[in-house]
């Protein structure tokens, strides 16, 4: 029973160990099948609304790292009731745009003056915003950028397993060696001492120790 419960407390000693050095969100997807998860969702302010200047025949660009399991939402706005066009890039295709070669677009509006939008990254990188104003004239743009992501939250039962399994684990391995104290077997009961002779001719043991023959062979003690 004691080798038992030690043997089982080392190995929750392990586990919880090892869950506190990789994470609990190993236990993700078993806590999803058990309801031990909540869901919801976060918006994330990348860029609060901020005003840019875009000068004629030419554009202006602001960039942002995003990752690649949220969704973006923005919004843009040009004063006086102008336009301008709006395009959204990676990095790698940024540069070829400035280099005016062939570059692929995420999102294009060629003409923007009230503008809202949604888009998901690919992969997690960082992203390149552009106003591009091909008119004369300068343009004023204001411009906005959030984030949307669906947040899991673990239980805290969940979240706290690696230090739940290191409590019970000690706790079995000091129970298993309290058992096995307890469990010591007794010490041996020494042999009882012979009361009277014994016979050297045929091993009986006489009770009566003043008797000086055999009551079983009648032959002399001497």
């Amino acid at each position: 029973m004691h080798r038992t419960a030690i043997g089982i407390g080392l190995l929750l000693i392990v586990a919880g160990g090892f869950l506190l050095i990789q994470g609990t969100q190993l236990l993700v997807p078993l806590a999803e099948t058990t309801g031990l998860t909540t869901h919801y969702v976060q918006e994330n302010v990348i860029l609060p609304p901020t005003l840019f200047n875009v000068p004629s025949s030419n554009y202006t660009f602001t960039s942002a790292s995003l990752s690649g399991n949220s969704e973006v939402t923005g919004s843009l706005q040009v004063a006086s009731g102008r336009q301008v066009a709006f395009y959204v890039m990676d990095e790698g295709n940024f540069s070829l745009w400035q280099q005016g070669r062939p570059s692929v677009v995420l999102l294009a509006q060629p003409l923007a003056m009230m503008y809202n939008f949604t888009f998901s990254p690919s992969t997690t990188g960082t992203y390149f915003f552009i106003f591009d104003n091909q008119d004369n004239g300068a343009r004023s743009v204001i411009f906005s950028l959030n984030s949307i992501e669906n947040v899991t939250v673990l239980s805290p039962f969940v979240q706290y397993a690696g230090f739940e399994l290191l409590i019970i684990g000690v706790a079995l391995c000091y129970l298993g060696v309290k058992i096995g104290k307890k469990e010591a077997p007794p010490p041996p009961t020494p042999a009882p001492e012979i009361i009277g002779w014994k016979c050297k001719f045929c091993g009986t043991v006489n009770e009566d120790y003043n008797a000086q023959f055999c009551s079983n062979c009648n032959r002399s003690r001497e």
